[in-house]
């Protein structure tokens, strides 16, 4: 009965591991899916956040190069009445009120003044140390502005400016300097009425565009693309006139196709209808310095006058046409465009290569535990063949102890008991002990050797012997198999072999083991042919012992696994031909021991050779090994 439950038990295991590992491998394409949509969704959220990081980061560089120009502008624009006056004391108190404010002083190189003297152009320079506007010499370079100047004031007195700060005048066109028109003087009609009268002038604020390209716009790329991402962006800044003029680049190698392929742009150095906000930020900061007051209204005229152009619209004039004209009024004073790219080419292919490598390490840690399952089924599936083949041997092993032990037994107790007097028969019963008592100790000792393999004490101390000195007594030792079973063993070793360093005891029993092989496996043809010979091996000369028989035969799907512990092939199962499947395995293990391995060539029903490749000794053989040397014969027969 406990026979029975351990049978149905050992039948159950391998159904639940079955079961296991089928539904494993049924989740896996359920995770692939799953995972597969997560990685894509994953993905968008990164393109998402990558291109908001981007164009923030863009705006805020454009941002603050507008926001230090318009407060230039406000803080460096020269008014009407000091103009007029020729009092430059208020002035001077805006220019260090500017220089408080900003944040970069170098991005102005020079203030340059330009009025009229009589019916002729004027053009001054602020002193600093002065404090008031010096004549000075139209610097090379500028003849487009000093055409355009008396152009200007050839005008002027003809047909006087209606507004008192003409949008096309802010900034105008040159791309190194802020031109701002001179503020006009206000004049006091009643109570809350203010009227503007133009004056002809000009504040010409020159900026340093060394300084620009080679300090402020780099730090504004350093604190705003590359904060956390290193060098992640390609950034330029061109012209937006001519685009093949560069401001700046970092780390682009073509800027015309950077211009025509990016990821984010932004348009800067100028006025839209965005940046009333940033109009109001530098009036603040401005105020902040405590001068002038802040209910100047001659400072704060140009505020006024951008904000109210640059203000949405109201109720019915916020029409799509009205909302157009803005636009490409305030389009004509933007000068710079900054562009940016993703390093891989573009932030899609970042983002894709992204997902390419997220979706390889998905599948590739799914295929691992798919892999995983696999072994995990396969090792134990083996483990529990191995355990079963361990009860086997151990039911095997019974029954090769139990049958020399009862035949002992009772041969010993018929003695005994004086059953037996002929000496003929006495004589008999003594060959029998003596039969099954050798047959008792080889299995013992198979046994052994085996615990030795496992526990890596197989070989013990070697020394140099002849090869034929160890078939010799191999043949010896299995000569009572040979002679009980009537085989024809032939021994052929040539002269001038290599030695072979061997623990003898231990190899003598791997060459009694396969010569009891071929005597058990040798069918109807009572063979067996011992043969040793030198070739040239893996790591130098090796010496090889062939043992052939022409019997049975091993099977193709058997041959892989007949070095394995306690396998037992088809035809030996089939036949019932006594064993445990311990001898090929312990001889693997000796011969491994020693340096060497094992081949075996075999076909069903065409025989099997079995060759053990030793590493020849290339010193002297010791007098005690010669001492043991058995000539061998070249031809034993037994029969």
């Amino acid at each position: 009965m406990l026979h029975s439950a351990s049978m149905r038990q050992r039948r159950r295991r391998p159904l639940t591991l079955y079961l296991v590992a089928g539904g494993a491998l049924l989740l896996l394409p359920v995770m692939a899916v799953l995972q597969y949509r997560w990685i894509g969704q994953v993905s968008d959220a990164e393109r998402e956040r990558r291109e908001r990081t981007l164009r923030q980061a863009t705006a805020q560089v454009a941002q603050e190069l507008d926001l230090e120009l318009i407060r230039a502008f406000g803080g460096l624009q020269v008014d009407g009445e000091s103009l007029k006056t020729d009092d430059w004391a208020a002035y001077a108190e805006r220019t260090n009120a500017w220089r408080a404010a900003t944040t970069t002083p170098a991005l102005v190189r020079e203030v340059l003044l330009v009025d009229r003297l009589g019916p002729q152009l004027r053009l001054r320079r602020w002193d600093q140390t002065a404090r008031q506007f010096v004549v000075a010499d139209w610097p090379s370079g500028k003849g487009e502005l000093h055409a355009r100047f008396t152009r200007e004031l050839a005008g002027w007195d003809r047909n006087p400016p209606d507004e008192p700060i003409r949008l096309h005048d802010l900034l105008s066109d040159a791309e190194d300097a802020v031109i701002a028109p001179v503020a006009p003087v206000p004049q006091h009609v009643r109570e809350h009425v203010t009227i503007f009268t133009p004056v002809f002038g000009y504040t010409i604020i020159g900026l340093d565009t060394a300084f620009v390209r080679d300090d402020f716009l780099p730090a504004l790329v350093e604190r705003h693309f590359k904060q956390g991402t290193g060098d992640e962006y390609r950034v330029a800044v061109v012209s937006r006139r001519d685009p093949a003029r560069v401001i700046y680049a970092d780390n682009v190698e073509d800027v015309k196709d950077l211009v025509a392929r990016h990821d984010a742009e932004a348009d800067m150095f100028g006025l839209r209808p965005d940046q009333f906000q940033l109009i109001r930020q530098a009036e603040r900061s401005l105020r902040g310095t405590g001068a002038p007051p802040a209910g100047d209204r001659r400072r704060n005229l140009f505020f006024s006058m951008t904000a109210r152009r640059g203000a949405p619209p109201d109720g019915a004039a916020g029409t799509a046409a009205r909302a157009g004209a803005v636009n490409k009024a305030f389009d004509g004073l933007l000068r710079w465009k900054l562009v940016a790219r993703h390093r891989a080419g573009s932030l899609e292919a970042a983002v894709g290569g992204a997902r390419t490598r997220n979706t390889a390490l998905s599948f590739g840690v799914l295929l691992l535990m798919a892999v995983t399952v696999g072994v995990l089924a396969r090792t134990a599936r083996r483990a529990e063949r191995l355990a079963r083949q361990q009860i086997e041997f151990v039911a095997a092993v019974s029954h090769e102890l139990r049958t020399p032990v009862s035949v002992i037994g009772a041969a010993a107790e018929n003695l005994a008991d004086g059953l037996v007097v002929d000496p003929a028969r006495v004589k008999q019963y003594g060959t029998r002990i003596q039969t099954e008592s050798r047959r008792l100790g080889d299995t013992v000792e198979r046994v052994l050797l085996y615990a030795g393999i496992e526990s890596g004490h197989v070989v013990a101390h070697r020394t140099p012997l002849p090869v034929g000195t160890l078939i010799s007594e191999a043949v010896a030792a299995s000569q009572d198999t040979i002679s009980d079973a009537g085989v024809t063993v032939e021994v052929k070793v040539p002269e001038g072999l290599p030695p072979v360093l061997v623990d003898a005891p231990a190899l003598r029993a791997c060459l009694a083991n396969l010569i009891a092989n071929a005597v058990k496996y040798g069918g109807t043809n009572r063979w067996i042919g011992v043969t040793a010979s030198t070739a040239p091996g893996r790591k130098g000369p090796e010496v090889r012992v062939a043992v052939t028989d022409k019997g049975l035969g091993i099977s193709s799907a058997d041959l892989p696994h007949i070095f394995e512990p306690f396998f037992r092939g088809a035809e030996a199962r089939s036949r019932q031909i006594h064993g445990n499947g311990l001898g090929l395995s312990i001889v693997k293990g000796i011969v491994d021991a020693h340096g060497g391995h094992v081949t075996v060539k075999s076909a069903h029903g065409a025989g099997s050779t079995f060759v053990l490749h030793l590493p020849a000794y290339d010193g002297e053989v010791s007098p005690i090994a010669e001492g043991t040397r058995h000539p061998a014969p070249l031809v034993t027969r037994s029969s």
